[in-house]
């Protein structure tokens, strides 16, 4: 949860006088008359609350590039890929090279089991900094006054 100055005094826009003229709308300037706007500063960020988000986003992720690892190598496996790839290592070598599988090596498990490997250690680091990102914020917005954000209404 973040925590906020005090919400300064709502400003209303500038007002703008309506034309004089019968044919002119003031339909924009009516509208930007009522618009308001509160200028509040992030002066602190919850630690904990940021490592939820960063785990969250992190998994979601995580789930992604699996499946998309998933997707990426079945249509290799459908269009052939494989295939071609030992056909040109069996060319290339041209000596006993009909024992070589490049699935041997490029298995599905395989690379699923490496995406899966590498995108858990991406929840645990990413975790880690964002909450070290969120300390080291704090101690800079202790001595910078945080940023200044304005918030406006939207109609």
């Amino acid at each position: 949860m973040t925590k906020t100055a005090p919400a300064a005094p709502s400003k209303p826009a500038a007002k703008s006088t309506p034309s004089t003229s019968s044919t002119t709308s003031s339909a924009p300037a009516a509208e930007s008359a009522t618009t308001r706007s509160a200028q509040l500063k992030v002066k602190h960020v919850d630690p904990w609350s940021v490592t939820k988000m960063a785990f969250v986003v992190s998994v979601s992720l995580m789930v992604v590039s699996v499946v998309a690892v998933t997707v990426f190598w079945l249509v290799m496996q459908i269009t052939g890929v494989w295939g071609s790839l030992n056909d040109s290592v069996s060319n290339v070598l041209a000596d006993d090279a009909s024992g070589f599988d490049v699935t041997d090596y490029l298995g599905f498990g395989r690379v699923v089991g490496l995406t899966l490997l590498v995108s858990s250690l991406n929840v645990i680091f990413m975790s880690a900094l964002a909450t070290i990102a969120a300390h080291l914020y704090n101690l800079a917005a202790g001595i910078l006054g945080g940023i200044e954000v304005t918030f406006g209404e939207r109609r």
